[in-house]
């Protein structure tokens, strides 16, 4: 039993770990800050860009580290409904993903 709690207290970090990074692309994105950090580089991106880039490649992570809560944290006693709860950061993370390729 002493296995699945730290299981569980190490997903739960993960999925911590995954809201944080969220928030901040989201921020990036949403922002849509037109300052370019690097200038000089091959690809120069502004900020907005380099948010909605770090989210296209972080959603496979968080659909997994999602995923991972939905199976193992909240097992006994618990509704689906609160365990259908770990996947509200991953739909939010592919919206904002379809807003970009689609705009």
């Amino acid at each position: 039993m002493k296995k699945y709690r730290k299981l569980s207290i190490c997903i739960s970090v993960l999925n911590a770990i995954g809201i944080v990074f969220l928030i901040y692309c989201a921020t990036l994105y949403l922002s849509h800050d037109i300052y370019i950090v690097n200038p000089d580089a091959m690809l120069p991106m502004m900020n907005w860009e380099r948010g909605s880039m770090m989210l296209t490649m972080g959603v496979v992570p968080m659909w997994i580290a999602n995923t991972l809560g939905f199976l193992f944290v909240l097992k006994k006693g618990s509704s689906i409904i609160k365990r259908l709860l770990f996947f509200i950061p991953s739909i939010l993370e592919v919206v904002l993903v379809f807003h970009y390729w689609i705009s």
